[in-house]
């Protein structure tokens, strides 16, 4: 006889536990520990800062208006430079435009500005690393924030050039490092041993990474900014023969057998309105910054030829088997870079004998290169930066050509004067004046493209130049001393732990090459260990302990400050910081 099965139960669930109300001790002690940990992170881990000047302009921007060309499109900031008027907020009144003259870097056209002038930006909140330097030392061209040695209650940031152990030379705009220095002192004061010091063996010439390279190089024009629709302004690229060309706004084709060539102008004229006369009415290679532009005016800032250029372009032939160059005379040397029929090579033209007399083109680098494909943009860019000449297709780099020559060296090519002819010019001035920062000594260069094998078309064409450390004079009314590391009589020696920094504005940069003091506490604490030829043997360099860390990303770019009750940030510049 079959029986149910016993029937089975399952225990009801135990209530779970409630707990007990937090208590205003647990509150107090939750938000205690929130701010301890908070304020840890930011004094050992990462620290927010405000930019409040334009001296790493445009890397890192100041207070400052945005303008656009209104027949360009071209958006490009314009630095700060009146004090606060009216309501604190407009720092351009219509006058100081007026006075200025400000125009479209492209199109060299004035711009309208209306009557009640226009309000500022403030300079870039950035973020700082700040536990890396004490795991790692630093490297070269990091941007860098510290505190003024001049005055320790000041936050500085700039980029860094020199390295502990280091003798530094600024030439003709580039960073030339000599090691092995440490405990040395300055040459005597005749001119033939001071132009020695900047000609002895061991100095070698600082190159930027390929990713701080693209990221400070500076436009000089470029044809996607050009007017849209035409509008009859001048393009500075020009062809060396008219034939065969047609050329629009933003894309010119060749339609013709043989070679051509594409120059870039210096001599036109960027507009029939230009507003500051010859001085600015024609397209230059030299250090001109659009963001400092209302102190050109008033001959506060110097311009200096430039020959570290880049030229680029999308390249699109008509058939396989054409090639693409380019041609640059500079420093009295000739250089050409070329691509194509699967090979890139870079050959180079010396001077040799009486003063433009060069040698034969001699073949210093031959690469495999990938081909040029018809009827397809390549996207082609031809450096000459640093000592070096490169190659690049689609973002690779494919071939490079190298070569090193000494502070002195580069001197005598960029000016075409023996090195210590400049030295004797400079001792023989009574004010002992930097003979090196007068502009007119130094020869402009010239580039233009090189192409063959037939039709073709081009666009996006552009040059762009590199960060230029000008030679400087200190206390424009204390006798015009050479600035720091600008000349062989204001040598640069850091000692093992000292730091030299300076701003990628380099025309209106408060840095190392012009600090002239030190606060007493920085000199007493930290004492003087590289034996500097200044007023004061610490002056322009930092020491370590002074370092707060690397800037590394721009979080809220350009605060709008314009009296509305909700600021707002331009978050489409936020970016990494290299």
């Amino acid at each position: 006889m079959a029986t149910d099965a016993p029937s089975k139960t399952t225990p009801a669930p135990s209530a779970s536990p409630v707990p007990p109300p937090e208590s205003l001790k647990d509150t107090l002690i939750s938000i205690m520990i929130a701010f301890t940990m908070a304020f840890v992170f930011r004094g050992f881990v990462i620290e927010a800062f405000v930019i409040p000047t334009g001296s790493m302009g445009p890397t890192l921007m100041g207070a400052h208006v945005r303008l656009r060309g209104p027949t360009t499109g071209a958006s490009w900031p314009v630095g700060a430079r009146d004090a606060p008027v009216g309501d604190n907020t407009n720092y351009f009144s219509h006058q100081t435009f007026s006075r200025s003259g400000i125009q479209d870097p492209i199109s060299g056209e004035p711009m309208p500005i209306p009557p009640g002038g226009l309000r500022t930006f403030s300079g870039d909140r950035i973020l700082v690393l700040k536990y890396l330097y004490g795991l790692r030392d630093p490297d070269r061209f990091d941007v860098i924030v510290f505190k003024n040695p001049s005055n320790p209650l000041d936050n500085y940031i700039k980029r860094l050039i020199g390295l502990p152990g280091e003798q530094i030379a600024l030439a003709d705009g580039d960073v030339f490092v000599r090691t092995g220095t440490e405990g040395q002192v300055p040459a005597g004061d005749d001119p033939q041993s001071r132009a020695a010091l900047w000609d002895a063996a061991g100095w070698t010439i600082a190159r930027k990474d390929p990713i701080v390279q693209r990221a400070v190089w500076q436009q000089v024009y470029d044809t996607a900014l050009a007017p849209f629709p035409p509008t009859g302004a001048i393009t500075p690229w020009n062809p060396g023969d008219p034939a065969g060309w047609s050329m629009t706004a933003r894309e010119y084709t060749f339609d013709g057998p043989g070679s051509t060539a594409l120059v870039f102008d210096q001599t036109r004229r960027r507009s029939s309105r230009d507003i500051h006369g010859e001085r600015a009415a024609n397209w230059t290679i030299d250090d001109y910054y659009p963001y400092d532009e209302p102190y050109y005016e008033d001959r506060m800032v110097a311009r200096y030829p430039v020959s570290d250029v880049r030229i680029r372009c999308g390249f699109k032939p008509s058939a396989d088997g054409q090639s693409i160059g380019m041609h640059l005379s500079a420093r009295g040397h000739e250089f050409r870079a070329t691509i194509g029929k699967g090979t890139a090579r870079i050959a180079i033209r010396r001077p040799v004998g009486a003063p433009g007399i060069k040698s034969e083109w001699e073949t210093v680098a031959t690469q495999p290169a990938p081909a040029l494909p018809a009827n397809a943009f390549s996207n082609v860019e031809f450096w000459h930066v640093d000592q070096s000449v490169q190659i690049w297709l689609n973002g690779r780099k494919i071939a490079e050509y190298d070569y090193d020559w000494s502070p002195a060296q580069r001197l005598r090519f960029a000016t075409g004067r023996p090195f210590v002819d400049l030295m004797q010019d400079q001792a023989r001035d009574p004010q002992g004046r930097n003979t090196l920062a007068e502009p007119g000594i130094y020869a402009p260069c010239s580039v233009r493209f090189e192409f063959d094998g037939g039709s073709f078309s081009i666009t996006r064409v552009g040059l762009d130049r590199d960060l230029h450390y000008q030679p400087t004079s200190k206390g424009r009314g204390h006798g015009g001393i050479s600035g720091l590391g600008t000349s062989p009589y204001a040598p640069l020696y850091l000692g093992p732990d000292q730091f030299f920094a300076c701003g990628d504005n380099s025309p209106a940069s408060l840095d190392g090459r012009l600090w002239e003091s030190v606060d007493p506490w920085v000199h007493e604490l930290y004492p003087p260990s590289g034996g500097n030829a200044s007023p004061h043997p610490s002056a322009g360099v930092i020491p370590r302990e002074l370092l707060l860390g690397k800037a590394f990303f721009v979080y809220w770019p350009s605060l709008r400050f314009d009296g509305d009750p909700v600021p707002v940030p331009d978050f489409g510049r936020m970016r990494f910081i290299w």
